[in-house]
């Protein structure tokens, strides 16, 4: 799920463009949401609710596709406090999705809240202390699609929650250095009867990261983190006969960072990491990356990419694990004076499977792939309201050669949003 990513993207990327879903500018101030203004504008407050119909080609993504219409309402607020030297963001939301056919299997409603915080002792580059927070939680209906920022995913309603700090030192205005903590718990709800249990899990892990400003636009850039991840064996606890719940990932990565031109910014680390699953003895080793850039062309247009590699336990069987590979570009344009927002995003995700206990775990050794792609609109009609379109449409591979698992997703959504 996205939900997990690679350490060392750091709360940078909190506040990074996510497959270009932001335009790069606004229209008339007259005609935006304003929001609820208090102590002399430092707070605002910006609630909304949206109604959608969405149609659905495969809502139990299964090789024998169901088909069904959707209707949904999502009351939720967003708010910004800025400080002399310091911003609190955050935003909380809800969903009720009404399911035409299958609403007693799939009527789950989802809803979440997140908070981020940034405080910085002076200006940007110059000598000082720099200190980010971050927390997120979201229960997530099954339904949530892999373009969705908060999840991929396997598909089961599930419980998230993930924090994260980093806090950085700039010594001079070429030398710094930060460290960095994250936390991720995912809980799989296996109630319904007819699908197999998925085992959640958790995470810990630490990093340091170093950096020279070799000039303006560039940083090089070194990195390493440990990582340990706790799995909630469930009912395939006796499906392995070596297992630990406790496993431990590693990584070193070098690279470069910071703006290559006044609109072009960019993070792009590589390098090896090491996964021992289990307390088994049997450690796993390969390369790892992690990338973010954005590219503003012009005022109009923005492109945006994200990428990262990582280990985790299987989420399918106990005795297993995974390494992850994703990688999603997207762009955004601008028009009919700014109100018009239109996107378009592709997503590839692919999970290899590096360590099976027994002979039973290797017996589903299988990797698989999945491809996304979606295009979206988005029209500001004036401050009270938007209307809005995407389409969605979704592949995926099994590696063991059988064709049962195999899938394929289309989704259609139309909306209106009120909003103050």
């Amino acid at each position: 799920m996205k939900v997990k990513s690679s350490l060392f993207c750091g709360l940078a990327l909190v506040a990074s463009v996510s497959f270009a879903q932001q335009g790069v500018t606004t229209p008339q101030k007259e005609s935006r949401p304003t929001g609820f203004r208090f102590f002399n504008n430092h707070l605002t407050i910006k609630p909304y609710v949206s109604l959608t119909y969405t149609y659905d080609s495969n809502i139990d993504t299964s090789h024998h596709a169901e088909d069904d219409s959707i209707f949904a309402v999502s009351p939720g607020a967003e708010f910004v406090w800025r400080g002399e030297k310091w911003a609190l963001t955050g935003s909380l939301w809800y969903r009720y999705r009404y399911y035409c056919e299958y609403n007693h299997d799939m009527g789950e409603n989802s809803y979440g809240e997140n908070l981020a915080y940034t405080y910085s002792s002076s200006e940007k580059n110059e000598k000082g202390w720099t200190l980010m927070l971050a927390e997120r939680y979201g229960f997530y209906n099954q339904s949530d699609d892999l373009t969705s920022r908060n999840g991929r995913g396997v598909w089961r309603d599930r419980e998230t929650f993930d924090a994260q700090a980093v806090l950085e030192r700039r010594f001079t205005e070429r030398w710094h250095a930060d460290v960095q903590g994250q936390y991720t718990w995912l809980d799989y709800k296996n109630k319904t009867g007819h699908y197999v249990p998925l085992n959640g899990w958790s995470q810990y892990g630490g990093g340091v990261q170093a950096g020279y400003a070799a000039s303006r636009w560039t940083d090089l850039l070194v990195a390493a983190g440990y990582s340990r991840y706790t799995q909630k064996t469930g009912d395939q606890a006796g499906l392995s006969r070596h297992y630990s719940s406790n496993s431990d990932a590693y990584s070193v990565m070098a690279g470069l960072g910071s703006h290559m031109t006044e609109l072009i910014t960019y993070r792009a680390l590589m390098g090896a990491s090491w996964f021992d699953y289990g307390n088994a003895g049997d450690t796993d080793c390969g390369w790892t990356y992690t990338l973010s850039a954005n590219w503003r062309i012009h005022r109009q247009v923005q492109l945006s990419v994200m990428g990262s590699s990582f280990y985790q336990p299987s989420e399918r069987y106990v005795g297993q694990a995974v390494k992850v590979y994703t990688l999603g570009g997207g762009v955004s344009y601008l028009t009919l004076g700014d109100r018009l927002n239109l996107t378009a995003n592709v997503s590839w995700r692919y999970e290899e499977n590096v360590y099976s206990d027994d002979a039973y775990t290797r017996r589903q050794n299988y990797d698989e792939s999945w491809l996304s792609a979606r295009l979206g609109a988005d029209y500001l009609v004036n401050r009270w309201m938007s209307v809005f379109a995407n389409i969605m449409w979704e592949q995926e591979w099994c590696g063991n050669g059988n064709k049962d698992y195999d899938y394929d997703r289309f989704r259609g959504t139309l909306g209106v949003r009120f909003h103050y």
